[in-house]
C-alpha cells in the first residue's frame, strides 16, 4: 500500500541543486485536509506537467532556491 497524499504537478518552476538534478515545482493537493491547496516542493528525478506525486506531508513548502528570476 502506498502511503501519502496525491498531488498533481501544475507548474515546473526551474531546475535546482548543485548539478541541476532536482526541480522546483508547484503541485495541487488532490486529497486530504489541504485539498485544492497549491504548494511549492523540490522533486528529484524526471518530472513533467500532470504527474501525480505521493507526498508524505503537505504542510511544508520549499523556499525559493537560486535559478533564474
Amino acid at each position: 500500500m502506498v502511503e501519502g497524499t496525491p498531488c498533481e504537478v501544475v507548474e515546473i518552476i526551474h531546475r535546482t541543486g548543485m548539478a541541476g538534478e532536482a526541480y522546483q515545482v508547484k503541485v495541487r493537493v488532490l486529497d486530504g485536509m489541504d485539498k485544492g491547496k497549491i504548494i511549492t516542493r523540490n522533486v528529484m528525478g524526471p518530472i513533467q506537467l500532470g504527474d501525480v506525486l505521493m507526498l508524505s506531508e503537505t504542510q511544508r513548502e520549499a523556499k525559493r532556491i537560486g535559478g533564474p528570476r
